[in-house]
């Protein structure tokens, strides 16, 4: 595998086994999982927010997130939706407003944004339940000294009124019990739970031929009304505590 050292304007984690360094960020993460020609049609499209890149994405789909690359809790996470002509609504925690193109171009250059690295991404329309969106944590893990990835743990996370991040949850229901409630309707929930296994795995195996001292990774994995998924993002550093929420 032809291996990048991808440069940013972010820190450098050293990782061991390869004699490298690679970025923790999201930026990074995407290249990697993008040179998976089978997981490239699971990433949202994702670029370097810039004013070009903002206006390309935001015709083309007509909503995106904008997030820092190296960040969490999503902090600093913002959706931007197009809602007439010159006319957009910023979407913060809780907190929306409406503003013209000439507003959207000055927050765009906001000093923050030429200090970090920020993304802006295509933003997937999540299924829902009771009208908030969810997404799923996936957690896969590998053995101290081994190669194999296994899936050990799937949730649902569904955000609280009001958000679209799911970092704020309402709650935290089993995957069988979120399929059972969601706005996802007429599809085969043991071919999606499936997909969804593969998926992460196959990132697994791609981002551990990078990080490999990593032993775990958690996936968010979003679900279109449709059932299709999408990777939104990959952390080496997730949380368990979230699993002591459910009830098996």
């Amino acid at each position: 595998m032809n291996r990048i050292v991808y440069k940013q304007q972010v820190s450098v984690t050293e990782v061991g086994g390869l004699g490298m360094s690679y970025s923790y960020g999201k930026w990074t993460k995407y290249h990697m999982m993008m040179e998976n020609s089978t997981l490239v049609g699971y990433l949202p499209k994702t670029l370097i927010l810039s004013q070009a890149g903002f206006w390309e994405l935001l015709d083309v789909h007509g909503a995106v997130v904008i997030k820092p690359s190296e960040g969490s809790q999503g902090y600093g996470v913002v959706q931007v939706t197009k809602v007439g002509e010159n006319r957009y609504e910023m979407h913060s925690n809780r907190n929306k407003i409406i503003c013209g193109k000439l507003d959207m171009e000055e927050f765009l250059d906001k000093e923050k944004y030429g200090r970090k690295l920020y993304l802006i991404q295509q933003k997937i329309p999540l299924a829902t339940v009771e009208e908030c969106p969810f997404d799923l944590r996936v957690m896969v893990e590998r053995e101290k000294d081994s190669i194999e990835w296994k899936v050990t743990g799937k949730l649902a996370k569904v955000a609280k009124n009001g958000y679209f991040i799911t970092n704020i949850a309402k709650a935290i229901l089993s995957v069988e019990q979120v399929f059972e409630q969601s706005s996802i309707k007429d599809i085969d929930f043991h071919l999606l739970n499936t997909e969804i296994d593969n998926i992460a795995l196959l990132t697994a195996y791609e981002l551990g031929e990078y990080y490999q001292s990593s032993r775990v990774i958690g996936l968010d994995i979003g679900i279109t009304n449709s059932g299709d998924p999408y990777i939104i993002e990959a952390n080496l550093k997730p949380s368990r505590g979230m699993f002591k929420k459910l009830e098996q």
